[in-house]
């Protein structure tokens, strides 16, 4: 006959209070103070309509957190550019000082009072650092480029691949933009860990229906687990351990979100609507925004989704 310990590898744990439950999902133990079994089982995820911001647009950049964020750029035709910049305080997207061009395929990294802004069509080697007010230039990046990924912060930050399949990976100091080790594969609207850091980060998906994965440790980049469903332009947030893709481009538009353990990918709640060349803004894999982009070409939005992430809980089960 089958036991508890030759099923899942462990017995059942005796314990006089609960484990926490995100930590314990799926794990049954024996409540001695209760006298009761429980398991510990996630609820299920989901994205919900967030408050829009004030220019819909796309190929656009974000950074921040979701009580503190910050877009910039972007497009709404393919000849009608934006230097926008929008800050958002955990309840109003607020205009303010316009970068210096406008572009799209703009990318970005740091918070909403101290961010870099890098790339994108048509000064593709253009950077300007944002102050909480206004934007001012600073050294232009080693390899021109637009729709690539970047984490980091406004002193030490990460910037690699982009159009023209770049693989190309340069760090930043606050002032100077460095060469380093490129991407094994090059990269072109992936989907970075937004909160990623200069010496851990990761950057999945791209054009051509790409799946591939690589995380950087501060030398060089590693090719780890791939994504599920293979797919370009959407958005995305978190660290190597802990991360969100959402959206994209596979063709067709997606609505499909993925969540990163730091081993693998795992299918979540879709966003409601399908979309691409949207921008994704989060800290975790726990709390990120999808803002913008389109849905249905040649339609672009300002609509927001915000993701909520699986409330744990433990229940009891009674036993026969």
């Amino acid at each position: 006959m089958a036991t508890y310990k030759g099923i899942q590898g462990y017995s059942v744990q005796t314990v006089t209070s609960d484990p926490t439950a995100s930590e314990a999902e799926g794990q049954l133990w024996y409540n001695s103070t209760s006298g009761a079994f429980k398991i510990a089982v996630a609820g299920a995820g989901a994205w919900a309509a967030g408050t829009a911001f004030n220019t819909a647009r796309g190929y656009f950049a974000g950074a921040g957190t979701t009580t503190a964020g910050l877009l910039f750029g972007g497009q709404s035709a393919p000849t009608t550019f934006y230097a926008n910049t929008e800050t958002w305080n955990g309840t109003t997207w607020t205009e303010v000082g316009d970068l210096p061009t406008a572009l799209q395929g703009v990318t970005g990294f740091g918070t909403n009072t101290a961010a870099v802004s890098f790339g994108g069509y048509p000064s593709y080697t253009a950077a300007n650092k944002w102050n909480g007010t206004s934007w001012t230039s600073t050294g232009v990046v080693n390899t021109g480029m637009a729709w690539g990924g970047a984490s980091g912060t406004q002193t030490a930050g990460l910037k690699f691949g982009g159009n023209d399949y770049l693989a190309a990976t340069e760090t930043f100091d606050g002032s100077t933009w460095t060469s380093v080790n490129s991407l094994n594969d090059d990269g072109k609207q992936g989907f970075p860990t937004t909160h990623g850091t200069q010496t851990a980060t990761m950057w999945a998906g791209g054009e051509n229906r790409k799946d591939s994965n690589e995380e950087y440790d501060g030398t060089s980049w590693t090719e780890i687990a791939d994504l599920n469903t293979g797919r370009m332009a959407g958005g995305s947030s978190g660290i190597v351990t802990a991360a969100l893709a959402f959206g994209g481009n596979i063709p067709p538009r997606t609505a499909i979100c993925e969540k990163w353990d730091g081993t693998s990918w795992t299918e979540v709640a879709d966003l409601a609507t399908g979309n691409n060349q949207g921008v994704g803004i989060g800290a975790a894999a726990t709390s990120a925004f999808n803002c913008g982009g389109t849905p249905t070409p040649p339609t672009y939005v300002n609509a927001v989704e915000e993701w909520a992430d699986p409330v744990y809980s433990s229940k009891t089960v009674t036993v026969s």
